[in-house]
């Protein structure tokens, strides 16, 4: 029986203690400290890591910059072989030089802020992404967005993350970084800085976004696709929310309603997952085994990646996704999917593999849910990550009737 979110399930909810916390949970940590309240009102911070640029205009808009790190900020380092690494305080000196943001009156004002020490996003995990959405919980209520500068690598998870982090989010989160830093002449940093800043200023997005290159995808929705070209994002299952041209180009249809309750933040990931991507001739053996030790080993999670083992006995959540760039699964509609199903298996749908791990994990860190409630509130749409299996493309050969129903459903979510 599906539930939603708090874990209700028709008043049928069996309560958890919240005091009884799994010795084994993960704890997550970042090297990096935390901002804190950075503007109340009146007053804005101003030290080595924070500044509000100067700002000649009315807007009445405030937008809180936060900087990881990542290939926007870097320069030659001669002590590391002269390779790129992220360079403290240059991202405040270039911003300062940025007249899009400090001269138009119609632009929000700026606070930054740059952590310390800055990372490469490879080096960024579960405790990292706590920690920024607790410093934009702190902020919440003095600023009207927010952006977060980090590497590409990473990204597309700790924007997954936050968006399962944040419940009733009502403001915009825009992340964004660079291919090219934004020293070099030529870079593509100084657009997706402006225009996630821009977004970030916005009444209608009320999400957690990435902006790159020319266009906002739902963070949750996205992957990246590309190492060496401008465009290295993509959402291969939901158009873009927004693309950029000449003007903006909005698609106002697919916009998350605003909230109707608090902003409530939760940051525990149980990351005791593992994720397989299995190939024609695999030993499933290797499987069976892993399900098995799983009482030892503290395995809380499996994400199979399939191409077209009973796991509930063990406590083991095991998901199933499509190795597909588009498109989704749909269980039962192929016997072997049908077996997978009665062992107690539950599909991802059309959602990525950053969106799966990150829903699993934020999911998994929750102590108010059964594993029943878990596997339920898998299938379930929370932050616009998945499209409801009677919304996906039929499968091949499904019969006609199929089909219109699948029809009938999609023109509705339009």
């Amino acid at each position: 029986m599906p539930v939603n979110e708090d874990g209700d399930n028709n008043g049928k909810k069996e309560n958890l203690a919240r005091g009884d916390r799994d010795p084994h949970l993960p704890i997550h940590k970042s090297i990096q400290k935390p901002g804190g309240l950075l503007c109340d009102e009146g007053w804005c911070v101003e030290d080595d890591l924070t500044h509000l640029l100067s700002h000649p205009g009315t807007s009445r808009k405030r937008v809180l910059v936060l900087c990881t790190g990542g290939t926007l900020t870097m320069s030659n380092d001669p002590s590391q072989g002269n390779s790129l690494a992220p360079v403290q305080g240059a991202l405040t000196s270039y911003l300062e030089g940025m007249c899009e943001l400090t001269d138009d009156p119609e632009m929000p004002e700026v606070v930054a802020h740059e952590y310390s020490p800055l990372v490469d996003s490879s080096d960024m995990g579960p405790g990292d992404w706590a920690l920024l959405a607790r410093d934009i919980e702190t902020n919440y209520y003095h600023f009207d967005g927010f952006v977060v500068l980090m590497g590409t690598d990473t990204m597309a998870y700790a924007a997954s993350a936050l968006s399962f982090m944040f419940q009733n989010l009502g403001k915009p989160v825009v992340f964004t970084g660079s291919q090219i830093p934004l020293r070099e002449p030529y870079n593509d940093a100084r657009k997706n800085l402006i225009m996630a800043t821009i977004f970030a200023s916005s009444d209608t997005v009320t999400e957690v976004t990435i902006f790159f290159h020319d266009r906002l995808l739902r963070a949750c929705r996205a992957t990246k696709v590309n190492t060496c070209k401008l465009l290295a994002f993509d959402s291969p299952n939901i158009a873009p929310l927004a693309e950029i041209g000449i003007n903006i180009e909005e698609n106002e249809y697919l916009y998350r309603d605003p909230p109707r309750g608090a902003f409530m933040v939760r940051t525990e990931m149980d990351t005791r997952l593992v994720t397989l991507r299995l190939v024609p001739g695999f030993d499933d053996a290797m499987i069976v085994h892993m399900i098995k030790a799983a009482r030892e080993t503290n395995l809380r999670g499996l994400i199979l990646q399939l191409y077209g083992t009973e796991a509930s006995e063990a406590g083991v959540c095991v998901v199933v996704m499509t190795q597909c760039h588009t498109g989704g699964v749909i269980l039962g509609h192929y016997a072997t999917g049908q077996a997978l199903k009665n062992a107690g298996v539950v599909s991802a749908s059309d959602m990525t593999l950053e969106a799966t791990t990150t829903k699993l994990a934020y999911l998994l860190g929750r102590d108010d849910l059964t594993i029943d409630e878990l596997r339920s509130l898998i299938g379930v749409d929370l932050r616009g990550e998945m499209t409801p299996e009677d919304q996906l493309s039929p499968p091949p050969l499904a019969s006609t009737y199929q089909k219109a129903i699948a029809k009938k459903n999609r023109s509705r979510r339009i």
